[in-house]
């Protein structure tokens, strides 16, 4: 099974994502051009690690698995939004209404992907391991230029070893994802 990243990709119709370099917290630069491309890598990563906040919390966490928003942006990201918009817009460099069209798009689906992957909200332990594994897998293709652990007030995001690879460091991550989860 795909991970969320690349469901979402896929099911929007987006070129394929790259991890970004934890040396440089950002994509290659050979790989990085501007455009809906760059906008799905900068978009993508940012609404799964906000949706994933979400679920970890349980008032939240109905909102996202069964609540109704006609716009998903300004649920996910309150009064944060406009910024992030404009952090994506100067990502991408794309006009800020071209981004928050697209945008809008992402979230709608990356709410429908969680809700597949999650039908039962019931089970709480695999909704912590569902939001953990997502947002790791999210943040190691998250470019720092975003802020995003200080638009979501949580620093945690910012890290670079989140977004380190390797032997040692997928074993941390499966620790912390295997004590995030509290089936432990």
């Amino acid at each position: 099974m795909d991970n969320i990243i690349d469901m979402i990709r896929k099911n929007l119709g987006f070129d394929e994502l790259h991890k970004v370099d934890p040396n440089t917290q950002d994509v290659p630069s050979g790989l990085k051009i501007f455009g809906m491309t760059t906008l799905a890598q900068a978009a993508i990563p940012s609404i799964v690690c906000a949706i994933s906040n979400h679920l970890e919390t349980p008032g939240n966490r109905e909102l996202i698995l069964s609540g109704e928003s006609s716009n998903w942006m300004s649920t996910i990201f309150g009064d944060k939004k406009n910024e992030l918009l404009d952090k994506l817009a100067e990502y991408s460099n794309m006009p800020v209404s071209t981004v928050q069209q697209e945008a809008e798009h992402i979230a709608n689906e990356a709410i429908r992907v969680v809700r597949v992957a999650l039908p039962d909200s019931s089970h709480e332990s695999a909704i912590q391991s569902f939001a953990a594994a997502s947002r790791r897998e999210a943040l190691l293709y998250l470019p720092a230029s975003l802020q995003l652990g200080y638009l979501l007030d949580n620093n945690n995001i910012d890290d670079r070893t989140n977004k380190m690879e390797g032997p040692i460091s997928s074993l941390m991550h499966k620790l912390e994802n295997k004590l995030n989860s509290g089936n432990w």
